[in-house]
């Protein structure tokens, strides 16, 4: 018999649970609104990496994403084909590009983080402010912790 009483093992098994919520299609909808139909969650996460960081090069993307440059490029072609990114020339290294969210890219992140903020406000509705201060405070230090910790399993002496 396991012993479901343990911190970790509750926030794993939400967590598990948090994903495979995010990751229906109804959710994805109310999440991200009209772009869930035209953009993946990749390329959401990359149009807010180049809207964030921008202008940055697509191997730098790539770095951060832990994948090859190779991966990276039509990744951000399709984002560029609808209109979402612009490529510059690197006054740094002319062989070298740079990428900037567009107008309509920042528009697009709006939209989304408007639609899925609803969201989080509506199920949120019936907890106090202080409560949904301290999921906010906890949630964004998890999210940190995360970023941080090895993923080989090993703890960092």
């Amino acid at each position: 018999m396991t012993d479901d009483s343990t911190a970790p093992r509750q926030i794993h098994q939400a967590f598990t649970q948090l994903i495979r919520w995010a990751h229906r299609g109804d959710v994805r909808l109310s999440l991200l609104g009209a772009a869930a139909r035209t953009l993946s969650p990749n390329d959401i996460t990359l149009l807010r990496t180049i809207s964030r960081h921008g202008p940055v090069r697509a191997s730098s993307l790539a770095a951060w994403q832990g994948v090859d440059k190779s991966t990276m490029t039509p990744q951000v072609r399709r984002l560029e084909e609808r209109g979402l990114v612009a490529r510059q020339e690197d006054p740094g290294d002319r062989r070298a590009a740079l990428l900037t969210a567009t107008d309509d890219g920042r528009r697009k992140l709006t939209e989304i983080d408007q639609v899925g903020e609803d969201l989080f406000r509506r199920a949120l509705e019936t907890w106090s402010d202080a409560d949904q201060q301290t999921l906010a405070v906890l949630i964004r230090r998890l999210t940190d912790e995360l970023a941080v910790v090895p993923q080989d399993g090993h703890t960092p002496h």
